[in-house]
């Protein structure tokens, strides 16, 4: 088993431009690649599970990205706020249990700093997914201390959001080195996309590193969504760099080399 992200309609993500980009040269489809997982993405997932004796759910995860990434070195990385020990039994452990090695940071008043030290020194060059993971809101993510809200003036740097960003970009800047050609990040955090907050820390963060930023507009936990810890439920917000669309990022993307799975 390997770290996976959990792709499915109707989510509108960089992951799935990388996702079509695979499936046109791993699996023959001939897919438009613009990051939208809509019908056609669908119909295209479940003929490749097929092709591999999957079920054809149309839903690609823990057995099938593993088949569609074949041969392809697509790090993902995770950091997790700990902080809150439901975090460690609902994003730490089952990410453990498919092969993840998490990055794990709690009860740090400059937790953005330390979590940005850890991700570079342990992340390889060439990543495609980070992931942050804990409690958010609208233009908020909480990164050490179990929590995020903008109008928390004492957090210490323990969580990014709109109040504290013209500090905490410089803190992010090192993650710019550890992205490969395919990479974006995802706030994995309730509501941090949200609204004008969410938008504006996005794109921010986004023009800041230079990669994709996504986040969830909705709350993620409690509602019994289930793609915690390894996707998003819901409407998503995402940020390109430099005002490009998603559409436009993900039409770009490199050609992968066609190959056959087993």
């Amino acid at each position: 088993m390997a770290n996976y992200p959990l792709l499915r309609r109707p989510n509108n993500l960089p992951a799935v431009g990388v996702l079509q980009k695979l499936l046109n040269s791993h699996g023959g489809a001939r897919l438009k690649v613009d990051g939208s997982f809509g019908h056609r993405t669908e119909q295209a997932v479940k003929e490749f599970q097929r092709s591999r004796h999957l079920t054809p759910d149309g839903i690609v995860g823990v057995n099938t990205w593993p088949r569609v990434s074949a041969g392809e070195n697509l790090p993902i990385v995770d950091c997790v706020d700990v902080f809150d020990p439901l975090l460690v039994e609902d994003t730490e452990n089952p990410l453990r249990k498919v092969g993840g090695n998490p990055l794990v940071i709690g009860g740090m008043c400059n937790g953005v700093e330390q979590a940005v030290q850890m991700i570079v020194g342990a992340a390889p060059r060439n990543v495609f997914l980070l992931r942050f993971h804990g409690h958010g809101a609208p233009g908020a993510a909480g990164i050490s201390f179990g929590k995020a809200d903008v109008d928390l003036a004492w957090d210490q740097r323990a969580d990014i959001d709109t109040g504290n960003l013209d500090d905490v970009l410089a803190l992010l800047m090192p993650l710019k080195g550890i992205f490969g050609r395919y990479g974006c990040i995802q706030f994995m955090h309730c509501e941090t996309g949200r609204g004008p907050q969410g938008r504006d820390l996005l794109t921010r963060i986004a023009n800041t590193v230079g990669v994709p930023v996504s986040a969830a507009v909705n709350d993620q936990a409690g509602l019994n969504f289930g793609p915690l810890p390894f996707g998003l439920a819901g409407p998503t917000v995402t940020v390109v760099p430099g005002g490009k669309t998603l559409a436009s990022w993900s039409a770009n993307l490199p050609e992968f080399a066609g190959m056959t799975v087993p």
